[in-house]
C-alpha cells in the first residue's frame, strides 16, 4: 500500500513539473510584460510571435501536446515505468518547437534565393533606366513568391508618398532577415548617390547570392546536427522498447525492465526520460546558435554610410 501512495505521490510531482513547464512557457518573461500588457497577448503567443514560428498559441499546445503523449506512451510501454510518460509529455513540446523552427528557416532560405534573383533584376532595371521606381515595380512583377508580394506592397507605398526607406523598413520589420536589410540598404543608397550606382548594386546583388549561399550551407549543417541530436537520444529508447515488446510477447517480462515497475524504478527511469529531454533541449539549442543574425535597420545603415 506505501508503494502505491509513493507511486501517487511520484505522479502528483511528475504533473506538476509538466505544468509548471507549460505554464512557464506561457507566463510572460520580465522583459516582456509591457509587450504582453500592451496587445493583451498571452505569453505563449508573444514567444510563438517573437520566434517567428507562424504558428498560433492553440495550434502549437494541440500539436505538442499530442506529439508529448506519444512520445510519452512510448517510452512508458519502453521500461514499464508510467512516470516517464510525463517527460515524453514534455518532450512534445521540445520537438515541435524545433521542427517549426526548421519550418522558419527552410522559408528564409527560399525568401533569400529570390532575393538573390532580385539583385539581378534590380541592376538591369537600373541599367535600363535609373529610377528606383522602375526598380521596385520590377521586382514586384517579376520577382519570386514572398519577394514580388513585398515589394508591390512598398511600391504601393511609394506611389501614396511614403518614403522609401519607411516603405522598406515595414518589410523587414516583419522579414527580420539580415539579407533583406543589406539588399534594402543597397536601394536606399541607390536614390542617394549620383555615380557609380550600377557598379554598387552590382556588388551587393553579388553579395546578396553569396549571403544566401552561406544561409543555406548553415541551414544544412544545422539540420544534420538536430538529426543527429534527435537519433543520439531517441535511440537507446528505440532499443529498449523493441527489446521489452519482444519478450513481452513472448512471456518474457522485458528483459529486467520488471524494475522500473517499483517506485525508485520509477525514479531512475523519469530522471532519465527527462535527461533525455534536457539533452535534446540543449543540442537543439546549440544548433540553432548564429541562425538569427542580430538586425541593423536599413536606415540606421543609410546613415552610416553601410554598403559603401
Amino acid at each position: 500500500m506505501s508503494e502505491w501512495v509513493l507511486a501517487g505521490a511520484l505522479g502528483v510531482l511528475a504533473g506538476g513539473s509538466v505544468l509548471a513547464l507549460v505554464f512557464g512557457l506561457a507566463g510572460p518573461r520580465r522583459r516582456e510584460r509591457r509587450v504582453q500588457q500592451a496587445t493583451f497577448a498571452p505569453g505563449i503567443q508573444i514567444r510563438l510571435d517573437k520566434a517567428r514560428l507562424g504558428v498560433s498559441a492553440a495550434g502549437f499546445l494541440g500539436r505538442s501536446l499530442g506529439m508529448g503523449v506519444v512520445f510519452g506512451a512510448l517510452m512508458a510501454l519502453a521500461t514499464g515505468a508510467w512516470l516517464t510518460f510525463f517527460a515524453g509529455l514534455a518532450g512534445g513540446f521540445a520537438f515541435i518547437w524545433a521542427r517549426l523552427e526548421d519550418r522558419r528557416n527552410e522559408r528564409l532560405n527560399a525568401y533569400h534565393k529570390a532575393l538573390a534573383a532580385a539583385g539581378d533584376t534590380v541592376v538591369n532595371s537600373w541599367r535600363s533606366k535609373p529610377s528606383i521606381n522602375r526598380a521596385v515595380d520590377g521586382l514586384a512583377r517579376w520577382g519570386q513568391g514572398d519577394v514580388a508580394d513585398d515589394f508591390g506592397e512598398v511600391a504601393m507605398s511609394l506611389r501614396t508618398g511614403t518614403p522609401l526607406a519607411s516603405a522598406l523598413q515595414r518589410i523587414a520589420d516583419r522579414r527580420q532577415s539580415h539579407v533583406f536589410d543589406a539588399f534594402a540598404t543597397a536601394l536606399i543608397l541607390a536614390t542617394e548617390k549620383t555615380s557609380e550606382v550600377t557598379e554598387m548594386l552590382t556588388r551587393h546583388a553579388r553579395s546578396t547570392r553569396q549571403m544566401s549561399a552561406i544561409y543555406e550551407e548553415m541551414l544544412d549543417l544545422q539540420r544534420g546536427q538536430r538529426q543527429d541530436a534527435l537519433w543520439g537520444v531517441i535511440g537507446p529508447w528505440g532499443v529498449l522498447l523493441v527489446l521489452r515488446l519482444g519478450t513481452l510477447f513472448t512471456g518474457g517480462l522485458g528483459y529486467g525492465t520488471e524494475f522500473f515497475g517499483t517506485p525508485l524504478g520509477q525514479i531512475v527511469a523519469m530522471a532519465a526520460a527527462l535527461l533525455t529531454v534536457v539533452a535534446y533541449v540543449s543540442t537543439n539549442r546549440t544548433a540553432a546558435r548564429g541562425m538569427m543574425v542580430e538586425r541593423v535597420d536599413p536606415e540606421h545603415g543609410a546613415s552610416d554610410g553601410v554598403g559603401e
